[in-house]
């Protein structure tokens, strides 16, 4: 538990100050930019992509949120662990999406302990 000290105006903080009275925030994150190369989906179809994390940059499951470039897909997560994130694409309108679709998320572990996605 760091500990607490007030300053006063114009004080100078030291590399000390900083190490024991501020705690970084225990967050490990990975920006998510893939394409979906599999072809139009039809109407009511679905179709997944999985999708790597960088090596090593969780412990656990991450907490996953996603997003597409067309509008008529919802992205839903299918899966996740550590390494990899399998996204769901729906087709939610009446004709057929795009054939290549960019999907884009965020994935964020704050601690093992906390946050087990």
């Amino acid at each position: 538990m760091p500990t607490f000290k007030t300053w006063s105006i114009g004080e100078v903080l030291t590399a000390s100050d900083l190490n024991t009275a501020f705690s970084p925030i225990p967050l490990y994150a990975s920006a998510i930019t893939a394409q979906y190369t599999g072809g139009a989906i039809a109407a009511d179809g679905t179709a997944s992509v999985a999708i790597a994390f960088p090596a090593s940059r969780f412990t656990v499951a991450p907490i996953v949120t996603v997003s597409t470039s067309d509008a008529r897909l919802t992205a839903f997560i299918s899966s996740v662990n550590a390494g990899t994130v399998t996204v769901g694409l729906r087709n939610n309108g009446v004709g057929n999406s795009g054939g290549t679709v960019t999907i884009y998320g965020v994935a964020m572990q704050f601690t093992s302990g906390t946050a087990a996605g």
